[in-house]
């Protein structure tokens, strides 16, 4: 009997880690990380849990020391899970095989930007390591440093007074890195020159790795309310619609738009913005065909694919973009217009469920990709609002 138990026991253990997951580290507190450091105490403590960043001993993490670009290039391949470098192959001339960070760099190496001092064959490990220099390593770490990961080329100038500061060599993964959130400055002020901190370093870590798994809760340069009043006339829509070739059939389709608008009030012009991006300007062209009235690609309550009739078909035009309301109505809390369609009921049951409440927030829950959002907002909306 005791030995039934004991299987039934460790059986019931096994179930709930396969179900559950990994267990999550333990928390670590450090007693030079106080009150002061509470923006960044989370992601220290999960990346010291995680084997990611060290503790300094003693209790101390030493937030505001500098780190340099050896100790980041170590957290950089721990966090991304790099296979470590071969101690026969040496790239750089100041990092021998028998240093420390060796392998860590080696690993690495083609994230970090060239030094723009010195031989081309140096990496100059002890050196600080600044806060361009890390965003421009995440960037290409995490695979988006080429110019079609850039939403507006304009940001940086836009934003930051000191946007001159940043080099021309990295100015576009700087620009992916403050877009997407990993990059945030302060007061106007980007200060791209500045040495990273222990503390910050943890930051940025922290976000690159949310990032990467497709999760937590990310901090875009715009922030753009769903609900309230247009910010876009009817006319000013069928005029940015008709300037970009738009299919007559979606030119028509704003009509609808600007009347379930008011009767949500859902802003008409986001998902209008959002049915050219779903639709192509109502060209269409890929698995949803026009005759399914299907604006936004919302998929069946029973998709197990992404073909054509994996996508919910609506009798008319007002019926598809009703449903279009209805949807972003379960991801906003709001009550749907009429009998929804079955896909709304799925939306309903989903942990967003009526939490979002900007536009950005839409990436990774309306869609897959983390900046689908964003990209509405500044490729869509943004032109539209201006026309």
């Amino acid at each position: 009997m005791i030995k039934k138990i004991v299987f039934l026991v460790a059986v019931t253990a096994l179930f709930l880690m396969t179900q559950t997951g990994a267990v999550r580290p333990k928390t670590i507190e450090f007693t030079d990380v106080t009150d002061d450091y509470a923006w960044a105490q989370e992601a220290i403590s999960e990346l010291v849990a995680e084997g990611i960043l060290d503790g300094m001993g003693e209790g101390l993490y030493a937030p505001d020391e500098q780190v340099t670009k050896e100790q980041f290039a170590k957290m950089m391949a721990l966090a991304l899970s790099t296979e470590l470098g071969d101690e026969g192959i040496q790239t750089y001339t100041d990092v021998p095989g028998d240093r420390w960070s060796f392998p860590y760099i080696e690993a690495v190496r083609n994230y970090f930007p060239l030094e723009e001092e010195g031989p081309i064959n140096t990496f100059a490990p002890e050196r600080p390591f600044l806060r361009q220099e890390v965003a421009a390593t995440m960037v290409s770490g995490l695979g988006l440093s080429a110019s079609s990961n850039v939403f507006n080329k304009q940001v940086l100038e836009e934003l930051f007074a000191d946007s001159d500061e940043v080099r021309q060599s990295i100015k576009t993964q700087v620009t992916v890195a403050v877009e997407r959130g990993i990059l945030r400055g302060s007061d106007g002020l980007l200060r791209p020159n500045d040495p990273v901190t222990r503390a910050e370093a943890a930051v940025f870590i922290h976000r690159m790795m949310l990032i990467r798994e497709g999760k937590g809760e990310i901090s875009f340069v715009t922030n753009t309310p769903i609900v309230g009043e247009s910010q876009v006339t009817l006319e000013q829509a069928k005029a940015w619609a008709t300037k970009r070739g738009a299919h007559q059939r979606f030119i028509d389709a704003a009509d609808i738009y600007w009347k379930y608008g008011e009767i949500t009030g859902i802003r008409p012009e986001i998902l209008y913005a959002q049915a050219a991006k779903e639709t192509g300007y109502g060209k269409y062209g890929g698995r949803v065909l026009p005759e399914q009235n299907n604006w936004a690609g919302i998929k069946t309550a029973t998709a197990n694919g992404d073909g054509t009739y994996d996508h919910e078909c609506f009798e008319t035009p007002d019926d598809g973009i009703r449903a279009h309301f209805n949807h972003m109505s379960a991801y906003l809390g709001l009550e749907p217009v009429g009998e929804p369609h079955g896909r709304y009921y799925t939306a309903c049951r989903t942990a967003w469920a009526g939490t979002v409440k900007t536009v950005e927030e839409l990436g990774n829950k309306w869609a897959p990709e983390h900046t689908y959002g964003y990209s509405l907002v500044v490729k869509f909306l943004m032109p539209m609002m201006s026309e």
